[in-house]
């Protein structure tokens, strides 16, 4: 069965059967942890159960307070020799959340009279198109206009130097007036990379390097492509699962990945960034009295959580693509919170029977525009709906109900049908508990 959810979303973002196995091992509980401590008890609990289903496979790092709740490794198998082992001392790629660390650098940089937020872009990046009509704050809010990725026929990113980042980026057209809309957009925070980096008059890994790495002594956080990479001893390769529902590894970095912001680190370097952030200097930042942020790509994903109202931390870094993300957070929230959480268990969907003239209701090809407008095509054929991408059919999607659908019965990703004012559908896809709107753009 084509596992057809996680071949679009990984595509566009970035970013099994449940049952317990002998291979499943959790490693040995931190120094710091009682075993009469419930909020441990709890925590363990229910990583432990989401590691048996082979629905997580990182570290975990959580704090209430200045007391360490939890700091242990989780591995789906029991071969230290496999590159899907990790430990706690483990380096992981933190994707996005390096987004944070710009956000917390450009706040240092305004407190030092360096920069200022309100400052258009054309200020540090003279004749940049349309740089008199984006802000740094623009850039940090998602607001700039600037595509999510780059334009797709250009697939060698990854070897391309800073400045010709830039350039590149100077070509791609905005998609709405700066400060308009809200919409992801990579594009603009490398552009932020380099602003600070330029800041700097060096490079936004340097800057990093500088000002918060060697003060905050976060010896196992730097760039993925520093020219001194000594301390990078423990790298946790990503993993994906195939259609065959294979544990495959990312051994190398793809050719349409960018090198600034590329960064990696270890729950305890990131805990101990958390510490420095508080609700008078990074007040900005703060939503819901917290300050978050989520990084991933395919095999690869990383969540840091600071809870000013009720005092805790929480770091998460996996290298396996499998894990429910948003209900994770979720409910390590609830967690720390004392709240109830229902304890992970195996999903075993089944499927209804549905008339060709229902599933024709649903044709069409469907926009997700902040998936970087990816774009699917579904069609009835055989009587059953399928699933198309780039002229390329990914399989069949099952009905649960009349408009919702699934593509693994082993899994809680869904596609829902939801009709709007106008009479006319749009899809709401959920992956690993994230929503994605899909417009209806073509029959």
């Amino acid at each position: 069965m084509t596992r057809i959810l996680l071949k679009l979303v990984v595509l566009a973002i970035f970013l099994v059967a449940c049952s317990k196995t002998k291979e499943t091992k959790v490693s040995k509980v931190d120094h710091e942890n009682k075993p009469n401590d419930s909020l441990f008890l709890k925590s363990d609990m229910y990583l432990t159960k989401l590691t048996e289903l082979k629905k997580f496979n990182g570290v975990v790092l959580l704090k209430k307070g200045k007391k360490t709740v939890l700091r242990k490794a989780y591995n789906i198998s029991s071969d230290t020799l496999s590159k899907l082992y990790v430990n706690v001392e483990s380096q992981f790629d933190l994707r996005s959340v390096s987004k944070l660390f710009a956000k917390v650098s450009v706040l240092r940089l305004e407190n030092e009279g360096k920069i200022n937020r309100s400052d258009t872009i054309g200020k540090y990046l003279p004749g940049f198109p349309n740089g008199e009509r984006i802000t740094i704050q623009h850039l940090m809010d998602n607001s700039s206009g600037l595509p999510r990725e780059f334009d797709t026929s250009i697939s060698n990113t990854l070897e391309l130097s800073p400045d010709e980042i830039v350039t590149l980026a100077s070509k791609e057209k905005l998609e709405f007036e700066p400060g308009s809309e809200i919409r992801y957009s990579n594009i603009g925070f490398q552009l932020l990379y380099y602003i600070i980096g330029k800041t700097n008059k060096s490079s936004y890994s340097l800057f990093l390097k500088e000002n918060f790495f060697k003060p905050l002594k976060m010896k196992r956080s730097g760039g993925n492509f520093d020219a001194d990479l000594r301390h990078l001893k423990s790298y946790a390769y990503g993993h994906y699962v195939d259609d065959e529902k294979n544990i495959k590894s990312v051994d190398s970095f793809l050719q349409d990945e960018v090198r600034m912001g590329n960064l990696h680190s270890s729950v305890d370097d990131l805990a101990q960034f958390l510490t420095i952030l508080n609700k008078e200097d990074h007040a900005s930042l703060i939503h819901d009295h917290s300050i978050s942020h989520a990084g991933g790509t395919r095999g690869k994903r990383a969540y840091i959580y600071r809870n000013f109202s009720q005092d805790y931390s929480i770091v998460f870094l996996t290298n396996y693509d499998e894990i429910p993300f948003e209900q994770l957070i979720s409910d390590l929230e609830n967690i720390l919170e004392s709240k109830k959480v229902k304890m992970p268990k195996a999903v075993l969907r089944k499927s209804i029977n549905l008339s060709p003239l229902v599933l024709k209701k649903y044709e069409g090809t469907y926009d997700f525009v902040d998936a970087g407008h990816l774009l699917i095509t579904l069609k009835v054929e055989k009587d059953s709906l399928f699933l198309y991408q780039k002229e390329q059919n990914n399989g069949v999607l099952y009905p649960e109900s009349e408009n919702v659908f699934f593509g693994d019965k082993t899994s809680e990703e869904s596609i829902k049908f939801v009709k709007n004012k106008s009479g006319n559908y749009y899809i709401l896809m959920d992956f690993q508990g994230v929503q994605w709107e899909g417009v209806k753009v073509g029959k």
